[in-house]
């Protein structure tokens, strides 16, 4: 076992390196041919898979006698242990699991995208299996063992091959780090990480981006928050692990000029990652020098009308579109007052009761 223990060692150095977790509660068990087909039995599982993993008890079981030993524990430790461990699909699988909940219409069923944006599949099965073939091919890649899993893809049924490519080619699209991310996983990341993301995300576009601002808490399980300036049209898009809040450069110059919350609160909360420094920093120091002059008034009460207009037609947004609307009603106050609180912290400190 020491050869299997230093395996495990450099597995989880990689694992480490790439995403920032490991393992924690998953365990390995190994069975003899002869244990490995009374536990199958048992159990009624299949004697002639490659593993099993079960997620109610973090507990992955292989044979010894495998040709494919080291490639099945990187399958089904690794793969489906950090799944369950670590992504919001695996968790959610394991306490549905351990509620005696329907673990079958959560795994089979189409996923419903308006309560859940995670994963790269239309069913949470192929995110599961898909996920642990791609770290399993992965991980025998890194750790010189690529002949192994070679070896087993002649074995391994052609549905599953082709969810590895699918995999494969989303990491190309995401970068392997927007791959994870998409999967529900924690998000450990500095500036390189999500420039690599935002470059991938507009492609040849990236030369139509003025500047690139990073926001919010920045905890691993928290969005990423993204202020973008660019001659693209104003929106925000939104996939359950990315907010971008993208602005025309016309309308960031109107709504800069009209010390619009939403606005100043991005530039002066956030951090720039990517633009001319230089450019920021004017930006910031034309929004100090603003005025609050009577069009600045006017353009702020008529953002909280068309804010309340939204609200009757967006129910299901109602409490994000209320949080709008107070901070706004609250910037305006403080503008009539002849103050430019800047950011919603500053806000959220003069209206502390």
């Amino acid at each position: 076992m020491t050869n299997l223990d230093s395996i495990l060692k450099e597995a989880s150095s990689i694992v480490i390196s790439n995403f920032n977790f490991d393992i924690e509660k998953s365990k390995l068990k190994t069975y003899s041919p002869k244990n490995w087909e009374k536990f199958c039995d048992i159990n009624n599982f299949d004697a002639n898979s490659f593993g099993i993993y079960i997620p109610e008890s973090y507990l992955a079981y292989v044979r010894l006698d495998s040709s494919f030993l080291i490639s099945n524990i990187f399958h089904e430790l690794y793969g489906h242990g950090l799944f369950v461990e670590h992504s919001q699909i695996g968790k959610e699988l394991t306490k549905i699991i351990q509620n005696n909940g329907d673990d079958n219409n959560f795994m089979f069923n189409e996923i419903n995208l308006e309560k859940q944006n995670f994963g790269i599949t239309k069913h949470n099965i192929h995110n599961y299996e898909g996920f642990a073939i791609w770290l399993e091919n992965l991980l025998c890649e890194e750790t010189g063992n690529k002949s192994i899993f070679k070896n087993k893809k002649k074995y391994i049924h052609n549905d599953y091959l082709e969810l590895l490519d699918f995999f494969k080619q989303a990491e190309k699209n995401l970068t392997r780090f927007g791959l994870i991310s998409q999967m529900g996983f924690p998000k450990y990341y500095d500036d390189n990480k999500i420039i690599e993301i935002v470059k991938k995300f507009y492609g040849s576009n990236i030369n139509q981006v003025d500047f690139v601002l990073l926001r919010g808490s920045q905890k691993p399980e928290s969005d990423i928050d993204l202020f973008v300036v660019s001659d693209n049209y104003s929106h925000n898009f939104l996939n359950g692990w990315l907010d971008i809040y993208e602005v025309n450069r016309i309308d960031f110059e109107n709504w800069s000029k009209n010390l619009d919350i939403s606005i100043t609160d991005a530039m002066f909360s956030g951090k720039l990652i990517y633009g001319d420094q230089n450019y920021f920093e004017q930006n910031k120091q034309k929004i100090l020098n603003q005025p609050i002059t009577n069009e600045v008034i006017k353009y702020n009460i008529s953002e909280i009308e068309r804010l309340k207009k939204y609200e009757t037609t967006k129910k299901n947004e109602e409490f994000s579109v209320k949080k709008y609307i107070d901070s706004f009603s609250k910037n305006l106050e403080q503008l009539i007052l002849g103050n430019k609180p800047l950011t919603l912290s500053n806000l959220q400190q003069l209206y502390k009761k």
